[in-house]
């Protein structure tokens, strides 16, 4: 029998963009996407107009975070992401690996790129945010993944407690 993987690299990759990264406290949900572009995996989402639909989040309210499914049938079209009709999975809280798109700190606030796919730790052009309750729970620079924290850690305010 021939051998699967033959040669590695020094150090196994962190993460994939819109992977879970922990089984700490977590919620998930399952909508089904309203939108003809579909809805890439590890991006925000905010209610759609139908029953238990989303939209990729473009200044509504926050929903949640599409989760990478590899059991998604392959569109050419559309790779990494739930096609339109598509019952996708989507994280409401816990924490997830992302793409930055530039620096982003440990703690700071949470935005998303709309034209990179990539999360940023500041509002700017093509950029929706910051997600609520949510913060880097590592540093990073552009193209490397990090962590986020979703209405888990570093997300209550001072006064509150």
């Amino acid at each position: 029998m021939a051998p699967y993987q033959t040669t590695y690299t020094n150090a196994p990759a962190k993460g994939l963009h819109g992977q879970i990264a922990s089984e700490e406290k977590s919620n998930r949900i399952s909508r089904t996407v309203e939108n003809a572009g579909g809805v890439r995996f590890g991006q925000p989402v905010q209610r759609g107009a139908e029953d238990h639909g989303v939209i990729p989040l473009a200044g509504g309210s926050f929903l949640g975070i599409a989760i990478l499914n590899p059991a998604v049938p392959a569109n050419a079209s559309l790779p990494d992401a739930y096609p339109q009709y598509f019952t996708g999975a989507f994280l409401t809280m816990g924490s997830m690996y992302v793409t930055a798109g530039g620096n982003v700190s440990d703690g700071g606030e949470v935005f998303y790129n709309t034209t990179t796919h990539r999360y940023v730790g500041a509002a700017g052009a093509n950029i929706v945010g910051p997600i609520p309750d949510a913060v880097f729970d590592t540093s990073g620079s552009d193209g490397q993944i990090v962590e986020i924290s979703l209405r888990l850690r570093g997300t209550i305010h001072p006064e509150a407690v």
